[in-house]
């Protein structure tokens, strides 16, 4: 299976630091390197890293890194990386196969807790986090589910009962109604995924509790670093 990795956009939160978001280093590693190191010990070997911002910048600094001689990888270019997180989604279409595994290059993840998840079935599986203990909901994508599947996804639901982690195992039943979101100017991936669970359904992986955190500001930064030290 391969793994999309979304790391095209600004990062305009965490930008005063002067780096492309992905280039930004926890401990000697940048969080595309760490990104990658996850999806390795999922035995992943092949990856679609869609780049936007600073492209060349990030190409180059992985082509010297040693562990860009360890997978194969396919950089596909979003030149309209000023646009919602869905366009650059859109932009792996003609680069996987029938089911495929995706994640913000921002989020970093215990793999430990993950070993089940590529081999989940649905069209779409979203890891979930019904007991955030690292995460901040604030800024958080919320999740309602209920009998076993998801019913709504977003930033700004108000009866949620967890966290979108911001991992994925998607077929590609989810481009076209991608394409649709993006049509109708909703262009955050999060559209796409909650009109996918209310159409069709969608499964959650439960890791209740489990380590994980976005990296999106300065704040989070520091905190992301205290929490790997201490680990």
């Amino acid at each position: 299976m391969k793994a999309v990795i979304l790391a095209a956009g600004q990062g305009n939160r965490i930008s005063s630091l002067g780096l492309p978001k992905p280039l930004i280093e926890i401990e000697g590693l940048s969080l595309l390197e760490r990104t990658i190191l996850f999806f390795i010990y999922l035995q992943v070997r092949k990856f679609i890293i869609v780049v936007g911002y600073r492209a060349t910048e990030i190409k180059n600094f992985l082509k010297e890194r040693k562990i860009s001689k360890e997978v194969e990888i396919t950089w596909v270019e979003n030149p309209q990386f000023h646009r919602g997180n869905g366009v650059s989604v859109l932009c792996a279409q003609n680069y996987v196969d029938d089911w495929f595994l995706l994640s913000m290059v921002d989020h970093l993840y215990e793999p430990a807790i993950f070993l089940d998840f590529p081999s989940r079935k649905g069209d779409l599986v979203c890891a979930v986090d019904s007991e955030p203990r690292f995460a901040d909901p604030q800024g958080a994508t919320k999740v309602f589910f209920e009998d076993g599947v998801i019913r709504k996804i977003g930033k700004s639901l108000k009866n949620y009962n967890a966290l979108d982690c911001g991992l994925f195992l998607c077929s590609k039943k989810i481009f076209p109604v991608l394409k649709e979101t993006i049509r109708e100017g909703r262009e955050e991936w999060d559209e796409a995924k909650n009109r996918f669970a209310r159409e069709y359904g969608a499964e959650f992986f439960d890791i209740k509790g489990g380590f994980w955190i976005d990296v999106d500001t300065p704040e989070d930064l520091i905190k992301a670093k205290k929490l790997l030290s201490s680990r």
